[in-house]
């Protein structure tokens, strides 16, 4: 619909309703707004469909409507109608830009996607070099559909959109997320607006695990449609991260990087505040904060299981859909109080004696730079001068076909790292390969 003019928000100018219309019709329209609202937030989309579509009919001039129309359009992935009907809603309000520049910035970045669908799952992306990863992204959330649906009691009924960013730089645009905020925190994916978004591994130096991250956040995708935006940060991430490699029947749900993290922290006394986690893990001020906040609340959801079994992570989704209390839930399933739960969650871990693996640290993403060679990236990940010497010395001496004497030199390259350098270690792995060893 094209209307002659621009229509104004009353709801979101709250100044405007001392000039328009009468104050039970103000009253009326607020409520039923409100109502609009919280239908999208709770993720009841069939719902808040149904119901806006009626109070199209009710305010037919109302940009509030308008508004919440473009939203539930942008939910639903048609980015081209959400930007036609903000186009007819005058920028009134800070949240009437952010929200349209949202959807113009989405609108682009997805403007050369194709699509391709499997059973449960419509997945988007840039055609070409990222439609090799569309097969095996059909398994791994085909896999999850069925285990993780079967696990939390879930399996939506509707198909969920899957979309691939060829890079950082778009990733950035359509989400909460600032540039600053992926390379320092290292997330390249988000389970929001009603769909997972990743960036493709192919923009990275040496990639990703984009198939656990995958899985990752359809089980974000799960507790959100489940318990209706409910559940809260510390328990959402808690439970992706224990359930994440479920998909491949793996059981670990802490790597090496995060166990000696949480050894550390714990020893020093040093954890992340629950608190603290909000509003998202990806805003924390380190990587190594990131991966010490992962393996706290991973391990307290292993803790909840340890008591009650791993039928109690459905119940708690179930309860927090019914709008009770996380700390309410905690007393009937535990019989603890939040604080009394961190405490002997903490007995818990210390009693795993976790370990310190000495030279272990977080390995920072490298997303490619086109005025950089691969060599030149990689170098940010191995160390020191002389631990760099000896590698493009190796380097040099394998590319020459003189492989044990390249051989000699990774060796002492390892020796010199004062870090377990996985890229190290792949290149002497792939020297011994090339050796027949």
């Amino acid at each position: 619909m094209n209307l002659s003019h621009k229509i104004t928000t009353l709801w979101l100018c709250s100044w405007m309703l001392l000039t328009f219309g009468s104050k039970p019709a103000q009253a009326d329209l607020r409520e039923d707004i409100t109502q609009g609202y919280n239908l999208i937030d709770q993720w009841r989309f069939k719902e808040a469909e149904n119901y806006i579509g009626s109070l199209m009919k009710k305010y037919p001039q109302s940009g509030d409507v308008y508004f919440l129309k473009s939203r539930i359009e942008f939910y639903k992935g048609n980015y081209n109608r959400a930007w036609e009907l903000m186009e007819n809603v005058e920028d009134a309000s800070p949240t009437v830009k952010s929200f349209k520049s949202l959807v113009e910035n989405t609108r682009e970045a997805t403007a050369g996607f194709v699509s391709r669908e499997s059973e449960h799952f419509i997945f988007r992306f840039s055609d070409g070099a990222d439609q090799v990863l569309i097969h095996y992204a059909e398994e791994v959330l085909e896999k999850s559909y069925r285990v993780l649906g079967d696990i939390l009691e879930h399996h939506p009924k509707d198909k969920v959109r899957v979309e691939i960013y060829p890079s950082r730089i778009p990733f950035s645009k359509i989400s909460p997320l600032t540039l600053k905020d992926i390379v320092t925190s290292g997330t390249v994916a988000l389970c929001k607006y009603n769909r997972i978004m990743i960036i493709s591994p192919g923009s990275l130096v040496r990639g990703y695990n984009w198939m656990d991250t995958l899985s990752h956040e359809y089980t974000h995708y799960l507790l959100s449609s489940k318990s209706h935006n409910n559940v809260p940060l510390w328990l959402h991430e808690g439970i992706a991260k224990y359930l994440e490699t479920r998909w491949r029947a793996g059981n670990s749900h802490l790597t090496p990087i995060m166990e000696t993290i949480l050894a550390d922290g714990l020893g020093s006394d040093y954890l992340v505040a629950l608190e603290d986690m909000m509003p998202s893990l990806a805003k924390l001020k380190t990587a190594e904060d990131v991966q010490l906040a992962y393996a706290e609340v991973a391990t307290m959801v292993d803790y909840m299981t340890s008591l009650k079994g791993e039928t109690v992570l459905a119940a708690l989704v179930d309860e927090l859909a019914g709008g009770i209390p996380i700390a309410s839930i905690l007393k009937n399933q535990f019989g603890k109080n939040l604080t009394e739960f961190q405490a002997d969650w903490k007995i818990y871990v210390l009693g795993k004696k976790f370990k310190t693996i000495p030279g272990l640290t977080v390995l920072k993403f490298r997303f490619k730079d086109k005025r950089s060679t691969e060599e030149e990236q990689e170098a940010f990940n191995i160390g020191h001068r002389r631990t760099h010497d000896l590698t493009l010395l190796a380097d040099i001496l394998k590319s020459r076909q003189f492989i044990k004497a390249a051989i000699i030199e990774y060796r002492k390259a390892l020796v010199e790292s004062a870090t377990l350098s996985p890229i190290l270690h792949n290149k002497l792995a792939g020297t011994y390969m090339f050796h027949q060893q």
